[in-house]
This record gives structure tokens, sequence and C-alpha cells, in this order.
């Protein structure tokens, strides 16, 4: 349990660094991308799922902050939740749903790499056994 704990820690800060990295670069669909990174480390699922979503969720809300705070974009969310709702004083419901857009983001990228990881290692190890099998029949055979 305790290393699962760990292996959380590291994916988790694994996944935010390389989505901090991976927002130099104005193509936001490679936050996958983080995701897998962190899902990767994890052995289960649901704790690759949860670095993943924790790594780049808590990244977008970084984001989020130096937008509305440094940056002063919060009216630019306010006016764009107007156009489409057609209500002013929406922005932060804008923001809200980005924020969970990065979770939900985090946690597919998250789940992809853990249980892609546990595919390979599964398929590699039954693989690996059953081509010695394979060799070993056909060293006997011939002999």
């Amino acid at each position: 349990m305790e290393n699962e704990k760990f292996t959380l820690l590291i994916g988790t800060m694994i996944s935010l660094c390389l989505a901090s990295i991976l927002s130099l670069i104005p193509v936001w669909q490679l936050i996958f991308i983080a995701g897998i990174a962190g899902g990767i480390i994890n052995k289960k699922p649901k704790f690759g799922a949860l670095s993943g979503a924790l790594g780049v969720g808590l990244f977008w809300i970084l984001y989020m902050i130096d937008g509305v705070f440094i940056k002063e974009l919060y009216g630019l969310f306010d006016l764009i939740g107007e156009l489409i709702i057609g209500s002013s004083g929406i922005g932060w419901l804008l923001l809200l749903i980005i924020i969970i857009m990065g979770f939900l983001f985090g946690l597919l990228g998250g789940v992809l790499g853990s249980s892609g990881t546990n595919l390979v290692l599964y398929f590699y190890t039954t693989h690996k056994s059953s081509g010695r099998k394979v060799e070993n029949s056909i060293k006997s055979s011939k002999s």
C-alpha cells in the first residue's frame, strides 16, 4: 500500500510537470500525453486515473488562476459566457467547465496509460513463456 501511494505521488508530479511543459506547445490535445505518463507509473488503473487527473487538473487550475489574476482574462470569459448563454456573469461557469475538462482529460490519459502498460506487460509475459514452450517442443522433436 505504501508503494502505491508513493507511485501515485510520483505519477502525479510527472503528470503535472509534463502538462506544464506541453502547455508551451499551442496544441491543447497533447495534454493526454501528460495523463498517460502519469498512468504509466501506476500499476492499478484506478491509481493511474487518479494520478493523471490530479496532475493535469492541478495544472489547469494553476493555468486558469494565472489567466484570471495575472492576465485578467475573466472579462473575456464573462463575455464569451454572455454570448453563449445570453446572461452576463457566467464567466465562472466557463472556468469551471475548463477545469473539469482538464480533470477528465487527465483521467482518461491516466486510465489509458495504466491499462496499456498492464496489457503490454501481460502479453509480453504470456508470449515469452509460450515462445519458450514452442522452442522446447521443437528441440525435443528434433532429438
